[in-house]
C-alpha cells in the first residue's frame, strides 16, 4: 500500500480477517453508522446495501488514509446474501462511487479466482506457484518454454510443413489435445522433486 501511494497509484483490496486492521476498525464504525445506501442493479438482478467509512488510519504499516466499504448483495435466486468487504487507498481511487468500487473488486476477485483456482484445481500447481514472490515470473517462463518446445516438436519431430502460411491451425489443434490430456492428470505433479532433482 505504501509503494502504491509512493508511485501515485490507488488500490482496491479484499478484506477478510475481522481481527486485522483496517477491517477491525471499519466493522466498529459500520455498526455505529449503519448502512448508507441501498440500490437495485437491474442488469445483474440484485439488491445491494452499502456501508462506507473513509479516512481510517489504524494501520501501523501504512501511513495513508483508507476507505473501507462493505456491500451486501442479495439475489432473488439465492438464499443467503453475499458480503464483500474491501479497502480503497489513493486520493483518486477513494473518490469512486460505491457501485464502481464493488465492480472493480468483483472483477479483481474474478481474475484471482479464475487464475489461481484453475491452476490448483485443473493444472495441479502447488502453493509455491501462486504466492512466492517469483511465482508469476516462473509461470510465464514455463509457458514460454512450453511454447518453444511445442514449436520444436511440431516443426522438427513431426516434420510438419509451414503450409498454410499461418501455422496456428496445427498448433491450436495440438494445444487442444494436450490441454484435454493434462487436465485429466490423476495426481498433482511433484514439481519440487522434478525441478530440484540433479541426478
Amino acid at each position: 500500500m505504501t509503494q502504491l501511494t509512493h508511485y501515485g497509484y490507488g488500490g482496491f483490496f479484499v478484506l477478510k480477517k475481522e481481527n486485522n486492521e483496517p477491517l477491525k476498525e471499519a466493522l466498529k464504525l459500520w455498526e455505529m453508522e449503519g448502512p448508507c445506501q441501498s440500490c437495485a442493479d437491474e442488469e445483474r438482478k440484485e439488491q445491494v446495501q452499502f456501508w462506507d467509512v473513509d479516512e481510517i488510519e489504524t494501520l501501523d504499516s501504512y501511513k495513508g488514509k483508507v476507505r473501507a466499504i462493505r456491500a451486501v448483495v442479495t439475489k432473488a435466486d439465492q438464499e443467503k446474501p453475499t458480503t464483500w468487504c474491501f479497502a480503497v487507498i489513493g486520493e483518486r481511487a477513494r473518490q469512486v462511487s460505491r457501485q464502481l468500487a464493488l465492480r472493480i473488486i468483483r472483477a479483481r476477485w474474478h481474475i484471482e479466482n479464475t487464475i489461481f483456482h484453475q491452476w490448483t484445481q485443473y493444472w495441479n500447481l502447488s502453493h509455491v506457484f501462486r504466492h512466492d514472490q517469483n511465482a508469476l515470473s516462473a509461470i510465464l517462463f514455463l509457458w514460454t518454454l512450453a511454447f518453444n518446445l511445442l514449436q520444436l516438436f511440431i516443426y522438427r519431430r513431426l516434420g510438419r510443413s509451414r503450409r498454410p502460411k499461418d501455422p496456428t491451425d496445427t498448433i491450436r489443434h495440438l494445444v487442444e489435445v494436450m490441454l484435454r490430456e493434462v487436465a485429466t492428470l490423476p495426481a498433482p505433479i511433484p514439481w519440487a522433486t522434478l525441478l530440484l532433482n540433479t541426478s
